[in-house]
C-alpha cells in the first residue's frame, strides 16, 4: 500500500485530551485550588511511516493553571521492531 501524498488529509489526526494531577503521594483525587488541570484539542500529522508530529493548544481549568498552554511533540513508533518479518 502506497503512502498518501505529503499534503493529504489522510495524514491528519485529531482528538481531545485532558491532562493534570490526580492527587499526590498521600491522597488520590482532584484538588482544583492546588493542582493544574488542562483541556484541549490535539492535532497530529503523520510525517512518515514511523514519525508523527503533535500540536495541542490547551486551556487551564483551575485557578492555579496557566491560562493557555501550547504543547508540541514529535513521536517515533517502534511498532515495526516488535513484529518479526515473515519469511519469503
Amino acid at each position: 500500500m502506497k503512502a498518501p501524498p505529503a499534503f493529504s488529509l489522510q495524514r491528519l489526526g485529531y482528538g481531545i485530551e485532558m491532562m493534570g494531577a490526580l492527587g499526590n503521594t498521600d491522597q488520590f483525587g482532584f484538588y482544583w485550588q492546588r493542582q493544574q488541570q488542562y483541556f484541549g484539542p490535539v492535532f497530529s500529522y503523520t510525517v512518515s511511516k514511523n514519525w508523527t508530529a503533535h500540536v495541542e493548544p490547551a486551556v487551564g481549568l483551575s485557578g492555579v493553571s496557566d491560562p493557555l498552554v501550547l504543547r508540541m511533540g514529535l513521536g517515533y513508533s517502534i511498532n515495526h521492531l516488535l513484529h518479526r518479518r515473515s519469511p519469503r
